[in-house]
């Protein structure tokens, strides 16, 4: 999806691209100036596709996008979409969701209003440049909090176990204990990288 960095905390008009993988929850963004390509164009979009592609070392099976003409044409007209051709050529699926359903985009719309309370709220960029390190900056912060979530959830689990006497499954200790350790050195180099 695609979203607008607001004026207010940049001087320049901007927009980013969000993609969200579905199992891991881990999300790309990336800016985009408005004289680079024309504004949300499909040329834009196809250069975000390739930049995603090799952030998560992957190719997706399927791409879900919604109905903006950066991402498919109307059905009025006949020829193939540029993206299109580019996720042909890459064998992935393009899905589109129902028009007027916002909420099969709720993931995307989601990060959108996080990245607005927790990023653009806050800070002012001063150049293309500056709006793309700290644009990494957060966007790695996000994913050393998506990895910290996912070990509290094995930890619980692990826990569980243990309080849980007639549990047929032991506990694993060890896996515990590295956990453990990991969030603790974690959050201690956490405390002073402020």
């Amino acid at each position: 999806d695609v979203k607008y960095v607001p004026k207010t905390c940049y001087v320049g008009t901007s927009s980013t691209n969000t993609v969200i993988d579905e199992a891991s929850r881990e999300r790309f963004i990336y800016p985009y100036k408005d004289y680079s390509y024309k504004e949300q164009s499909s040329y834009s979009t196809i250069d975000f596709v390739k930049r995603a592609i090799a952030y998560f070392g992957y190719k997706p099976q399927i791409i879900q996008t919604d109905n903006g003409t950066e991402f498919t044409h109307t059905k009025e007209i006949e020829r193939i979409h540029s993206l299109d051709n580019l996720l042909n050529s890459l064998k992935i699926k393009h899905q589109l969701i129902r028009t007027r359903t916002p909420r099969h985009n709720g993931k995307v719309k989601r990060s959108h209003r996080n990245d607005q309370n927790r990023f653009y709220n806050f800070l002012s960029f001063y150049s293309y440049e500056d709006l793309k390190k700290q644009m990494k900056s957060y966007l790695n912060r996000n994913k050393k909090i998506l990895i910290m979530t996912k070990m509290i959830q094995i930890l619980k689990r692990q826990l569980k176990k243990m309080a849980n006497w007639r549990c047929k499954t032991s506990p694993n200790r060890s896996l515990i204990k590295q956990i453990i350790a990991k969030i603790l050195k974690f959050t201690k180099k956490e405390a002073y990288s402020f």
